[in-house]
């Protein structure tokens, strides 16, 4: 395929690799790439998008290590179905195992979405949080998320429309077009990158904090490989990003009570084969969001989920003048 239209920000506190992983990641979720494409050749790509080798190279690294792409000669590196369709697929076929009802219904849902449909999973979670809003009734009109993240972007709309009866519409960064005229909310995390991405847009957008899921440490407690303090493998693939979230993490999980080993992997869907069985292990959403679903499924697996404060949550409502889908 040609080399693809990229809207690269070297001003962005976001490495380029991350950006061009992120876009190629984005393009291939909403089906602007198909599945079995062939993207540009390093040499085709780098040349197109104004970056070196090495960055173009490491982007499509990433893109292989989540199991988006593969590298096979002669054909280059190509786009593989998603993982977690065909797993949900091949689980519902077999119809047997201990799996319950519900799951192996989840499961076959996924697949036929899959094969029938072309729709991944995070395409899938955006259309049913589409109907659920619209069947529930938008008094507020729309308004976009927008996180770097897609599915963090799903989760946060979902906390949005669980308040307020508003179409919450996920709205990852990476699209190359700014989100139209309706009411756009971020969390403070992008601000500068949003300040400089979509600078038209900027003046409307209401940011707001996000901080972990403080029931995840209840969700530890109980888990301990030590007499003493329970032992965590916190994972993600970037260092920064890993000091930035272990410094969240440590704000809800007592030192006294838990001791936060930090990691940086490439492959964090093979760390559980590292570690303890009595290892809890956390993951940042994006990460999570990669992780095929028999890891997701396993006990010792955790995502450290970012939520919106309800006061905040509150507020902005009240702000942009929506109604409450109930009563709190």
């Amino acid at each position: 395929m040609p080399p693809l239209d990229l809207n690269l920000d070297p001003r962005s506190p976001v490495p380029l690799y991350h950006q061009i992983a992120e876009a190629i990641r984005y393009r291939i979720a909403t089906g602007a790439i198909g599945i079995g494409a062939v993207l540009p050749p390093l040499r085709d790509a780098a040349r197109a998008w104004g970056v070196n080798l090495h960055t173009v190279r490491r982007a499509y690294a990433e893109l292989a290590e989540a199991g988006i792409v593969a590298t096979r000669a002669p054909r280059g590196t190509e786009v593989l179905p998603s993982r977690e369709a065909e797993q949900g697929s091949a689980r519902a076929r077999e119809g047997k195992g201990t799996a319950s009802a519900r799951e192996a219904f989840l499961r076959r849902v996924v697949g036929e979405a899959r094969e029938r449909h072309g729709l991944s999973l995070p395409q899938l979670l955006a259309s049913l949080e589409r109907r659920r809003t619209a069947e529930a009734g938008t008094a507020g009109g729309v308004v976009r998320v927008a996180e770097c993240s897609l599915s963090q972007s799903v989760d946060l709309a979902r906390q949005i429309g669980e308040r307020w009866r508003v179409q919450a519409v996920p709205w990852p960064i990476q699209r190359p077009e700014p989100p139209p005229g309706e009411p756009v909310v971020a969390t403070y995390f992008h601000y500068n990158d949003l300040r400089i991405r979509w600078p038209e847009r900027f003046p409307a957008i209401r940011f707001l904090p996000i901080s972990p899921d403080p029931g995840l440490a209840q969700r530890l407690r109980g888990k301990s490989s030590s007499a003493n303090r329970t032992r965590v493998l916190l994972c993600e693939r970037d260092e920064p990003m890993l000091r930035n979230i272990a410094a969240d993490v440590a704000r809800i999980l007592p030192a006294d009570e838990f001791r936060v080993v930090q990691k940086v992997t490439r492959r964090p869907a093979g760390i559980l084969g590292r570690t303890g069985a009595r290892t809890p292990v956390l993951v940042s959403p994006r990460v999570w969001g990669d992780l095929p679903e028999p890891v997701r499924d396993d006990p010792r697996v955790h995502e450290v989920r970012y939520v919106f404060d309800p006061n905040d949550l509150e507020s902005l409502g009240r702000d942009l003048g929506w109604a409450p889908r109930q009563e709190v």
